[in-house]
């Protein structure tokens, strides 16, 4: 039997939902058996595979993770139900689930167009290369005619439009591979620091890490941890490993008496303004809510980075790839006019 993913959007619906149910004083079993006739076939059967885990005596968050949630989703979850705030967090990842989806929507149908187009641009690509140009060339051969030099010069370009498939699918081959043994053998705030330092995905990857780390360590801290509790406690629960790995990193920084804002200070894998709003939050005693709000700002920050660098290479795009379109016809069409003027 295939089954299907959960869709995010409704991942994030159910988890709204169920930290409602639960905030109200309904227990995990009575909850799931309200929402469950609201889910479809598929949806079910990942429902009810996690209720065998806690029929089995499972932990919390084995049931969580036999739902297809995303890693962070589990992180936040597993932190927080350690906490005792597993309601709250099952409603703001739910939020978030749906916002995320709502955007990756966005992206799609941004991307989509141009997609299209340069599938339709190679495929014409390899119409006039096998049928056009060669009828052209044997006609213009019959003729005792020379080809222009234009279109013989478009003839010679498509021969490398196979190459170039074959030489991007095994790229991407390579790169899968690379990444795999990359993984698997360098430790992840290694990983990171490799990662940083590639100017297309730098930034991204700043917003993103900071992002994780404010909405998870604000969320504990906004429940009344302290700052080694919390930490301690993301070390246990964090799904991703680079946060679990700096949870480590900034508890022996603070055994050896450096502040927290030290600790994150001028590090490549955070945006530069983290070490100061951690101050202000310690100075005024909101470090918790500061950080949620902190971590919402930055997530509305990289939709809006992404989607404008989206916006701005469509109409790149649409340029090469109605200049290429233009150049074809233009080639096809020459030998049409020196073929009528031989004529």
């Amino acid at each position: 039997m295939i089954i299907k993913k959960w869709r995010r959007a409704s991942q994030g619906a159910f988890l709204y939902k169920l930290g409602q149910l639960l905030d109200q004083g309904y227990s995990l079993n009575k909850s799931t058996e309200l929402l469950r006739p609201q889910l479809r076939k598929k949806e079910k059967y990942f429902l009810d595979h996690a209720l065998d885990s806690l029929d089995d005596g499972q932990l919390l968050i084995e049931f969580f993770s036999k739902l297809d949630l995303p890693k962070e989703v589990l992180s936040s979850i597993g932190i927080n139900s350690a906490n005792g705030n597993i309601a709250e967090s099952l409603m703001e990842n739910g939020i978030f689930m749906k916002k995320k989806a709502e955007w990756l929507e966005r992206l799609n149908k941004t991307i989509r167009y141009p997609l299209f187009l340069i599938f339709l641009t190679v495929w014409i690509g390899f119409l006039f290369y096998h049928f056009l140009f060669p009828q052209f060339l044997l006609l213009f051969s019959s003729l005792e005619i020379k080809t222009p030099v234009f279109t013989s010069i478009m003839i010679y370009l498509l021969t490398f439009i196979p190459k170039i498939v074959f030489l991007f699918l095994a790229f991407l081959i390579f790169c899968g591979i690379a990444v795999t043994v990359f993984k698997n053998r360098i430790k992840p705030s290694s990983r990171m620091v490799i990662l940083t330092s590639i100017p297309i995905i730098k930034s991204y990857l700043k917003l993103l890490n900071t992002h994780y780390l404010c909405v998870n360590f604000g969320s504990m801290l906004n429940s009344g941890l302290s700052v080694t509790d919390a930490l301690i406690v993301m070390e246990k629960q964090m799904q991703i490993e680079f946060l679990k790995e700096e949870s480590i990193r900034i508890q022996k920084g603070l055994i050896n008496g450096k502040s927290l804002p030290d600790l994150l200070k001028d590090k490549p894998f955070y945006v530069q303004e983290l070490a100061g709003i951690i101050h202000f939050g310690q100075v005024h005693g909101k470090l918790g809510s500061d950080l949620l709000q902190y971590g919402e700002w930055l997530f509305k920050a990289l939709e809006d980075k992404l989607l404008n660098a989206m916006q701005k290479i469509q109409p790149l795009l649409f340029g090469l790839i109605g200049g290429f379109v233009l150049l074809l016809f233009a080639s096809m069409l020459l030998p049409m006019f020196n073929l009528m003027e031989a004529l």
